[in-house]
């Protein structure tokens, strides 16, 4: 398709073919009769000229192109074609000019056309891109979630384990403000509720009452002073278990919050003197 400069060129030479103005091809017209006139008239009065070498002599016919009325005639047969050629030579620019400008408008047309159908395949390949950004940041949300779980599983801090497995406690809480600025919704860890439950079980079973694991810490613990016997008389994965409960502790009112291992050992150490037990 021919850009605009194309077409401008392209109008300009047709102008340079067009040749002269219909005022130009008059005054060149003029001219020329003026010019054959005056040829004419010499020749006529050379050839009416008696000539002394014939007999009788005389004037010849003069013909009516060479008259006034044939010399008007002629001015105005020129001057309706060159009416004519300048009518058409309108028609045709009109067409022309007609034709510039539909092929103007469908160049613009196509411009827009074309400018929304990058616009839309810019922003699909964002959003796509936007899409699978969004996807590895969940996923690598979920992996450090795992490999914090494990560590701490790891280092006997089951009860804490459990709770930020299931997305409670302060070690949680930067990964529920990522998952919200992702807009999806921090589920338990896979295997989350099985390890509640039976840590539940276990810590309900040494210390003799309904221990529960929440978003408010540990429920039913009682006192570290009550637990003293139960944690000197367990071996060391109890002794371990009861120094995670204790650490973690409980926000509820009325209930034990939370202390340190050392705390809870020099706690048990005053209420089970050596010998006692």
């Amino acid at each position: 398709m021919p850009s605009i400069d194309q077409i401008l060129r392209e109008r300009r030479a047709a102008a340079k073919r067009r040749g002269p103005t219909p005022a130009q091809e008059l005054a060149r017209f003029n001219r020329a009769r003026e010019t054959e006139r005056r040829r004419r008239t010499t020749r006529t009065t050379t050839t009416t000229t008696q000539d002394p070498t014939r007999g009788g002599g005389g004037f010849g016919p003069t013909l009516f192109s060479q008259t006034e009325a044939g010399l008007a005639a002629q001015q105005a047969s020129s001057l309706r074609l060159l009416e004519i050629q300048r009518v058409n030579q309108e028609t045709i620019d009109r067409r022309q000019q007609r034709n510039s400008l539909a092929l103007q408008a469908s160049e613009q047309a196509f411009l827009v056309k074309e400018a929304a159908r990058q616009r839309t395949e810019d922003a699909a390949i964002r959003r796509k891109e936007l899409a699978r950004q969004r996807t590895e940041s969940i996923n690598a949300l979920k992996v450090e979630r795992e490999g914090i779980f494990s560590q701490l599983i790891k280092s006997g801090d089951q009860v804490r384990a459990v709770l930020f497995a299931l997305g409670f406690g302060p070690e949680s809480d930067q990964f529920t403000t990522r998952a919200q600025a992702l807009d999806v919704r921090l589920n338990p860890l896979k295997g989350a509720r099985k390890l509640e439950t039976s840590t539940e079980e276990a810590l309900s079973r040494v210390l003799g009452r309904t221990v529960d694991i929440g978003r408010e810490g540990v429920r039913g613990l009682g006192s570290a002073f009550k637990s003293a016997r139960a944690f000197a008389q367990g071996g060391a994965d109890v002794q371990t278990l009861l120094t995670s409960a204790f650490g973690v502790g409980s926000l509820r009112e009325g209930e034990q919050p939370g202390f340190s291992a050392a705390r809870l050992q020099e706690l048990t150490r005053q209420v089970t003197p050596m010998g006692v037990l």
